[in-house]
Protein backbone atom coordinates (compact mmCIF):
# COMPACT_ATOMS: atom_id res chain seq x y z
CA UNK A 1 0.00 0.00 0.00
CA UNK A 2 1.74 3.42 -1.02
CA UNK A 3 1.59 6.32 1.32
CA UNK A 4 0.80 9.53 -1.19
CA UNK A 5 0.01 13.47 0.31
CA UNK A 6 -1.97 15.32 -2.06
CA UNK A 7 -0.63 19.11 -1.58
CA UNK A 8 -3.29 21.42 -1.85
CA UNK A 9 -1.27 23.85 0.68
CA UNK A 10 -1.14 26.58 -2.13
CA UNK A 11 -4.37 26.85 -3.53
CA UNK A 12 -6.48 29.96 -2.69
CA UNK A 13 -8.96 30.83 -5.02
CA UNK A 14 -9.97 30.33 -9.04
CA UNK A 15 -10.35 27.35 -10.91
CA UNK A 16 -7.64 25.46 -9.03
CA UNK A 17 -9.78 25.19 -6.01
CA UNK A 18 -12.23 23.42 -8.03
CA UNK A 19 -10.00 21.30 -9.49
CA UNK A 20 -8.31 20.20 -6.41
CA UNK A 21 -12.05 19.82 -5.00
CA UNK A 22 -12.96 17.83 -7.70
CA UNK A 23 -9.87 15.58 -7.42
CA UNK A 24 -10.65 15.03 -4.12
CA UNK A 25 -14.04 14.04 -4.07
CA UNK A 26 -12.76 11.56 -7.11
CA UNK A 27 -10.31 9.70 -4.60
CA UNK A 28 -13.32 8.39 -2.49
CA UNK A 29 -13.53 5.48 -4.88
CA UNK A 30 -9.92 4.57 -4.39
CA UNK A 31 -9.44 2.69 -1.85
CA UNK A 32 -6.06 0.67 -2.56
CA UNK A 33 -3.12 3.13 -1.31
CA UNK A 34 -3.51 5.63 1.68
CA UNK A 35 -4.02 9.37 0.95
CA UNK A 36 -2.88 12.37 2.87
CA UNK A 37 -4.23 15.66 1.79
CA UNK A 38 -2.97 18.75 2.80
CA UNK A 39 -6.06 21.39 2.98
CA UNK A 40 -5.67 25.43 2.75
CA UNK A 41 -7.83 27.79 4.12
CA UNK A 42 -9.52 28.55 1.05
CA UNK A 43 -10.95 24.44 1.04
CA UNK A 44 -11.58 24.16 4.76
CA UNK A 45 -15.46 24.54 4.65
CA UNK A 46 -15.64 22.86 0.66
CA UNK A 47 -14.77 19.24 2.33
CA UNK A 48 -17.79 17.10 3.96
CA UNK A 49 -15.24 14.71 6.10
CA UNK A 50 -17.50 12.14 6.63
CA UNK A 51 -18.03 11.41 3.47
CA UNK A 52 -14.67 9.99 3.02
CA UNK A 53 -13.71 6.49 3.82
CA UNK A 54 -10.79 5.53 6.37
CA UNK A 55 -7.56 5.32 3.94
CA UNK A 56 -8.24 9.23 3.28
CA UNK A 57 -6.57 11.43 5.83
CA UNK A 58 -7.19 15.53 5.88
CA UNK A 59 -4.67 17.85 7.46
CA UNK A 60 -5.86 21.72 8.05
CA UNK A 61 -2.31 23.35 6.76
CA UNK A 62 -1.74 27.06 6.18
CA UNK A 63 -0.86 28.93 2.61
CA UNK A 64 3.16 28.27 2.64
CA UNK A 65 5.13 31.79 2.26
CA UNK A 66 5.89 32.70 -1.47
CA UNK A 67 9.26 33.66 -0.36
CA UNK A 68 10.87 30.48 -0.36
CA UNK A 69 14.24 30.18 0.39
CA UNK A 70 16.52 27.32 -0.21
CA UNK A 71 13.70 24.98 -0.50
CA UNK A 72 12.11 25.49 3.04
CA UNK A 73 8.68 27.42 2.12
CA UNK A 74 7.32 25.56 5.02
CA UNK A 75 8.17 24.05 7.69
CA UNK A 76 4.91 22.78 8.91
CA UNK A 77 4.23 21.41 5.47
CA UNK A 78 8.37 19.91 5.77
CA UNK A 79 7.37 17.94 9.48
CA UNK A 80 4.15 16.85 8.07
CA UNK A 81 5.58 14.95 5.63
CA UNK A 82 8.44 13.76 7.75
CA UNK A 83 5.45 12.13 10.25
CA UNK A 84 3.88 10.74 6.84
CA UNK A 85 7.08 9.15 5.00
CA UNK A 86 5.16 9.04 2.22
CA UNK A 87 6.28 7.55 -1.21
CA UNK A 88 5.64 10.55 -3.23
CA UNK A 89 3.66 14.20 -2.84
CA UNK A 90 1.23 15.23 -5.37
CA UNK A 91 0.53 19.01 -5.72
CA UNK A 92 -2.26 20.41 -8.11
CA UNK A 93 -0.63 23.14 -9.31
CA UNK A 94 2.79 25.32 -8.99
CA UNK A 95 4.76 26.79 -8.04
CA UNK A 96 4.23 25.58 -4.44
CA UNK A 97 6.64 27.31 -2.61
CA UNK A 98 7.95 23.83 -0.30
CA UNK A 99 10.30 21.37 -1.69
CA UNK A 100 9.34 18.16 -0.54
CA UNK A 101 11.94 15.20 0.62
CA UNK A 102 9.82 13.01 -1.05
CA UNK A 103 9.55 12.00 -5.25
CA UNK A 104 7.32 15.57 -5.84
CA UNK A 105 4.76 15.11 -9.13
CA UNK A 106 3.36 18.59 -10.02
CA UNK A 107 1.03 19.88 -11.70
CA UNK A 108 1.05 23.24 -13.81
CA UNK A 109 -1.92 25.55 -15.40
CA UNK A 110 -0.47 29.02 -15.78
CA UNK A 111 -1.34 30.40 -19.45
CA UNK A 112 0.06 33.33 -18.75
CA UNK A 113 3.69 31.86 -18.66
CA UNK A 114 3.46 29.58 -21.76
CA UNK A 115 1.74 31.55 -23.79
CA UNK A 116 4.21 34.30 -24.40
CA UNK A 117 2.83 35.20 -28.30
CA UNK A 118 -0.45 36.31 -27.23
CA UNK A 119 -1.50 39.67 -27.97
CA UNK A 120 -2.46 40.28 -23.74
CA UNK A 121 1.40 39.40 -23.18
CA UNK A 122 2.64 41.99 -25.56
CA UNK A 123 0.49 44.65 -25.05
CA UNK A 124 1.50 45.08 -21.53
CA UNK A 125 2.79 48.53 -20.55
CA UNK A 126 6.57 48.42 -19.91
CA UNK A 127 5.71 48.35 -15.97
CA UNK A 128 3.68 45.82 -15.86
CA UNK A 129 5.78 43.71 -18.25
CA UNK A 130 8.71 44.06 -16.13
CA UNK A 131 7.06 42.86 -12.93
CA UNK A 132 5.51 40.13 -14.99
CA UNK A 133 8.94 38.92 -16.24
CA UNK A 134 9.96 39.12 -12.46
CA UNK A 135 7.59 37.36 -10.93
CA UNK A 136 8.32 34.52 -14.42
CA UNK A 137 11.67 34.01 -14.01
CA UNK A 138 11.51 33.49 -9.91
CA UNK A 139 8.24 31.14 -10.27
CA UNK A 140 10.28 29.21 -13.00
CA UNK A 141 13.35 28.92 -10.60
CA UNK A 142 10.89 27.26 -8.17
CA UNK A 143 9.58 24.93 -10.79
CA UNK A 144 12.66 23.73 -11.92
CA UNK A 145 14.27 23.54 -8.19
CA UNK A 146 10.81 22.01 -6.01
CA UNK A 147 9.42 19.32 -8.70
CA UNK A 148 10.45 16.03 -10.07
CA UNK A 149 7.56 15.18 -12.29
CA UNK A 150 5.08 17.43 -13.96
CA UNK A 151 1.33 17.19 -15.10
CA UNK A 152 -0.48 19.45 -17.64
CA UNK A 153 -4.23 19.26 -19.30
CA UNK A 154 -3.29 19.23 -23.27
CA UNK A 155 -0.33 18.56 -25.51
CA UNK A 156 -0.04 21.99 -26.68
CA UNK A 157 0.67 22.75 -22.54
CA UNK A 158 3.30 19.96 -22.50
CA UNK A 159 5.11 20.89 -25.21
CA UNK A 160 5.43 24.93 -23.94
CA UNK A 161 6.17 23.97 -20.64
CA UNK A 162 9.37 21.58 -21.77
CA UNK A 163 10.34 24.48 -23.81
CA UNK A 164 9.53 27.14 -20.44
CA UNK A 165 11.63 25.01 -18.19
CA UNK A 166 14.12 23.61 -20.80
CA UNK A 167 13.56 20.04 -19.68
CA UNK A 168 12.31 17.17 -21.43
CA UNK A 169 8.59 16.15 -22.02
CA UNK A 170 9.38 12.81 -20.70
CA UNK A 171 8.78 14.62 -17.63
CA UNK A 172 5.38 15.97 -18.59
CA UNK A 173 2.53 14.09 -18.34
CA UNK A 174 -0.96 15.04 -20.00
CA UNK A 175 -4.78 14.73 -17.72
CA UNK A 176 -7.15 16.16 -19.92
CA UNK A 177 -9.17 18.40 -17.71
CA UNK A 178 -13.18 17.68 -17.55
CA UNK A 179 -16.23 18.44 -15.29
CA UNK A 180 -17.46 17.54 -11.74
CA UNK A 181 -20.00 14.84 -11.73
CA UNK A 182 -22.45 17.66 -9.85
CA UNK A 183 -23.33 18.41 -13.67
CA UNK A 184 -24.88 14.87 -14.54
CA UNK A 185 -26.52 14.91 -11.48
CA UNK A 186 -30.48 16.58 -10.72
CA UNK A 187 -30.64 20.38 -10.43
CA UNK A 188 -31.75 22.22 -7.67
CA UNK A 189 -34.00 25.25 -7.77
CA UNK A 190 -31.72 27.49 -6.22
CA UNK A 191 -33.56 30.60 -6.90
CA UNK A 192 -30.25 33.08 -7.11
CA UNK A 193 -31.33 34.94 -10.43
CA UNK A 194 -34.74 36.68 -11.11
CA UNK A 195 -37.70 35.16 -13.27
CA UNK A 196 -36.62 35.17 -16.93
CA UNK A 197 -38.76 36.91 -19.62
CA UNK A 198 -39.53 35.55 -22.83
CA UNK A 199 -37.66 38.04 -24.79
CA UNK A 200 -34.36 37.94 -23.10
CA UNK A 201 -31.25 35.96 -23.83
CA UNK A 202 -28.49 35.06 -20.84
CA UNK A 203 -25.33 35.11 -21.08
CA UNK A 204 -23.30 32.81 -18.07
CA UNK A 205 -19.91 33.99 -16.85
CA UNK A 206 -18.86 32.45 -14.25
CA UNK A 207 -15.20 34.23 -13.33
CA UNK A 208 -13.36 36.26 -11.08
CA UNK A 209 -12.34 39.56 -12.36
CA UNK A 210 -8.46 38.99 -12.93
CA UNK A 211 -7.35 41.48 -15.74
CA UNK A 212 -7.05 38.06 -18.89
CA UNK A 213 -10.89 37.76 -18.48
CA UNK A 214 -11.27 40.60 -20.12
CA UNK A 215 -14.68 41.33 -18.70
CA UNK A 216 -14.82 44.54 -19.20
CA UNK A 217 -15.02 43.83 -22.59
CA UNK A 218 -19.03 43.51 -21.71
CA UNK A 219 -19.52 46.94 -21.17
CA UNK A 220 -18.23 47.77 -25.36
CA UNK A 221 -20.65 44.96 -26.17
CA UNK A 222 -23.66 46.30 -24.46
CA UNK A 223 -23.53 49.93 -25.44
CA UNK A 224 -23.10 48.34 -29.18
CA UNK A 225 -26.25 46.64 -28.44
CA UNK A 226 -28.00 49.29 -27.47
CA UNK A 227 -27.39 51.46 -30.49
CA UNK A 228 -28.25 48.30 -32.40
CA UNK A 229 -31.81 48.44 -30.82
CA UNK A 230 -31.63 44.51 -30.73
CA UNK A 231 -35.15 43.09 -30.42
CA UNK A 232 -33.92 40.68 -27.74
CA UNK A 233 -32.82 42.11 -24.65
CA UNK A 234 -29.50 40.46 -23.84
CA UNK A 235 -28.63 40.21 -20.72
CA UNK A 236 -24.97 38.85 -18.55
CA UNK A 237 -24.72 36.88 -15.39
CA UNK A 238 -21.52 37.32 -13.63
CA UNK A 239 -20.28 35.98 -10.46
CA UNK A 240 -18.40 39.36 -9.12
CA UNK A 241 -18.16 40.71 -5.42
CA UNK A 242 -20.89 43.80 -5.13
CA UNK A 243 -17.65 46.13 -4.88
CA UNK A 244 -15.66 45.19 -8.29
CA UNK A 245 -19.21 45.09 -9.71
CA UNK A 246 -20.69 48.52 -8.53
CA UNK A 247 -16.95 49.70 -9.94
CA UNK A 248 -16.55 47.81 -13.14
CA UNK A 249 -20.42 48.01 -14.48
CA UNK A 250 -21.96 50.88 -12.97
CA UNK A 251 -23.59 51.45 -16.21
CA UNK A 252 -25.20 48.74 -17.13
CA UNK A 253 -27.19 47.65 -13.93
CA UNK A 254 -30.13 46.90 -16.08
CA UNK A 255 -28.62 44.52 -18.43
CA UNK A 256 -26.31 42.45 -16.06
CA UNK A 257 -27.16 39.81 -12.95
CA UNK A 258 -24.34 40.18 -10.97
CA UNK A 259 -24.99 37.27 -8.10
CA UNK A 260 -21.69 37.66 -6.46
CA UNK A 261 -18.90 34.68 -5.83
CA UNK A 262 -21.10 31.16 -5.69
CA UNK A 263 -19.96 27.60 -5.21
CA UNK A 264 -19.47 24.92 -7.28
CA UNK A 265 -22.79 23.27 -6.24
CA UNK A 266 -24.63 26.62 -7.49
CA UNK A 267 -22.97 26.47 -10.94
CA UNK A 268 -25.15 23.53 -12.56
CA UNK A 269 -28.40 26.03 -11.83
CA UNK A 270 -26.61 29.04 -13.57
CA UNK A 271 -26.21 27.28 -16.85
CA UNK A 272 -29.19 25.76 -16.53
CA UNK A 273 -31.28 29.06 -16.19
CA UNK A 274 -29.03 30.42 -18.79
CA UNK A 275 -28.87 30.23 -22.56
CA UNK A 276 -25.31 30.40 -23.42
CA UNK A 277 -21.39 30.84 -21.69
CA UNK A 278 -19.78 33.63 -22.89
CA UNK A 279 -16.17 33.84 -21.88
CA UNK A 280 -13.84 36.52 -23.43
CA UNK A 281 -10.77 35.89 -21.81
CA UNK A 282 -7.44 36.61 -23.59
CA UNK A 283 -5.09 33.48 -21.59
CA UNK A 284 -6.04 30.41 -20.79
CA UNK A 285 -4.14 26.60 -20.21
CA UNK A 286 -7.02 25.10 -19.96
CA UNK A 287 -11.26 26.19 -18.04
CA UNK A 288 -13.60 23.88 -16.71
CA UNK A 289 -16.20 26.44 -18.12
CA UNK A 290 -16.02 25.05 -21.59
CA UNK A 291 -16.66 21.40 -20.88
CA UNK A 292 -19.21 22.35 -18.19
CA UNK A 293 -21.47 24.27 -20.74
CA UNK A 294 -20.75 21.94 -23.04
CA UNK A 295 -22.40 18.87 -20.43
CA UNK A 296 -24.83 21.50 -19.62
CA UNK A 297 -26.22 21.85 -23.15
CA UNK A 298 -25.65 25.27 -23.96
CA UNK A 299 -23.59 26.76 -26.89
CA UNK A 300 -20.06 28.87 -26.25
CA UNK A 301 -19.36 32.25 -27.17
CA UNK A 302 -15.37 32.47 -26.65
CA UNK A 303 -11.84 33.79 -27.82
CA UNK A 304 -10.59 32.79 -31.17
CA UNK A 305 -7.33 31.20 -29.83
CA UNK A 306 -5.24 27.96 -30.02
CA UNK A 307 -6.44 26.89 -26.06
CA UNK A 308 -10.03 27.70 -26.72
CA UNK A 309 -10.26 25.62 -30.22
CA UNK A 310 -8.04 22.86 -28.86
CA UNK A 311 -10.87 22.26 -26.40
CA UNK A 312 -14.14 23.72 -27.61
CA UNK A 313 -13.43 21.97 -31.53
CA UNK A 314 -16.78 22.71 -33.45
CA UNK A 315 -18.76 23.49 -30.54
CA UNK A 316 -17.92 27.38 -30.25
CA UNK A 317 -18.68 30.25 -32.15
CA UNK A 318 -15.36 32.35 -31.80
CA UNK A 319 -14.65 35.79 -31.59
CA UNK A 320 -11.83 38.39 -31.51
CA UNK A 321 -12.06 39.26 -28.10
CA UNK A 322 -10.40 42.55 -28.56
CA UNK A 323 -13.18 43.75 -31.34
CA UNK A 324 -16.39 44.58 -29.32
CA UNK A 325 -18.18 44.73 -32.82
CA UNK A 326 -17.16 40.97 -33.83
CA UNK A 327 -18.28 40.04 -30.12
CA UNK A 328 -21.41 41.77 -30.74
CA UNK A 329 -22.03 40.11 -34.61
CA UNK A 330 -21.18 36.52 -33.38
CA UNK A 331 -23.95 37.63 -30.16
CA UNK A 332 -26.90 38.34 -33.02
CA UNK A 333 -25.73 35.09 -34.54
CA UNK A 334 -26.01 32.79 -31.84
CA UNK A 335 -29.27 34.58 -30.78
CA UNK A 336 -31.06 35.04 -34.21
CA UNK A 337 -30.22 31.29 -35.33
CA UNK A 338 -31.87 28.93 -34.43
CA UNK A 339 -29.93 26.24 -36.81
CA UNK A 340 -26.89 27.45 -35.20
CA UNK A 341 -27.59 27.11 -32.09
CA UNK A 342 -28.41 23.51 -31.63
CA UNK A 343 -25.82 22.67 -33.91
CA UNK A 344 -23.37 24.05 -31.23
CA UNK A 345 -25.25 22.31 -28.79
CA UNK A 346 -25.31 18.46 -30.13
CA UNK A 347 -21.23 19.28 -31.30
CA UNK A 348 -20.55 20.16 -27.54
CA UNK A 349 -22.33 17.12 -26.20
CA UNK A 350 -20.50 15.03 -28.90
CA UNK A 351 -16.75 16.97 -27.71
CA UNK A 352 -17.51 16.32 -23.86
CA UNK A 353 -18.27 12.43 -24.50
CA UNK A 354 -14.49 12.24 -25.74
CA UNK A 355 -12.95 14.37 -22.76
CA UNK A 356 -12.31 11.57 -19.61
CA UNK A 357 -14.84 11.33 -17.21
CA UNK A 358 -14.82 12.45 -13.58
CA UNK A 359 -13.88 8.75 -12.26
CA UNK A 360 -10.82 8.33 -15.62
CA UNK A 361 -9.45 11.79 -14.78
CA UNK A 362 -9.07 10.49 -10.88
CA UNK A 363 -8.04 7.01 -12.06
CA UNK A 364 -4.85 8.71 -14.73
CA UNK A 365 -3.70 11.34 -11.51
CA UNK A 366 -3.21 8.44 -9.39
CA UNK A 367 -1.55 6.56 -12.28
CA UNK A 368 0.88 9.64 -12.60
CA UNK A 369 1.56 9.78 -9.10
CA UNK A 370 3.26 5.77 -9.77
CA UNK A 371 5.97 7.34 -11.21
CA UNK A 372 7.90 6.99 -7.82
CA UNK A 373 8.30 3.49 -8.75
CA UNK A 374 10.31 4.01 -11.53
CA UNK A 375 11.65 7.77 -11.01
CA UNK A 376 15.28 6.22 -12.29
CA UNK A 377 14.07 6.94 -15.40
CA UNK A 378 13.35 10.34 -14.91
CA UNK A 379 15.70 11.49 -12.50
CA UNK A 380 18.72 13.14 -15.47
CA UNK A 381 19.21 16.75 -14.18
CA UNK A 382 16.92 19.48 -14.92
CA UNK A 383 18.99 21.92 -17.11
Amino acid sequence: MAKIIINASNLKGGGAIQVAVTFMEGLKDFKKDKYFIFLPPAIHESIKFKEFPSNISFYNVNNPRIISIFGFGSKELSDLEKNIEPDCVFSFFGPTYWKPKSWHIMGFANGLYLYWDLPYILKLTLARKLFFNLKKKYHRILLKRDADFFIVQTEEMKKRLAIFLNISTKKIAVNYGSYHPIFTKKISELRLLPKKNKSEFWFITISSFYPHKNLDVINKVLDILKLENFEIKVKFVLTLPDTVFQEKFKHHHDSIINIGPVSLSDCPYLYNKSDALFLPTLVESFTASYPEAMIMGKPILTSDYEFSRLVCENSALYFDPYNPNDIVDKVIQIISNKALYESLVKNGLSTVKKMPTFNESTKKYLEICGTWKTKSNYVDKIN
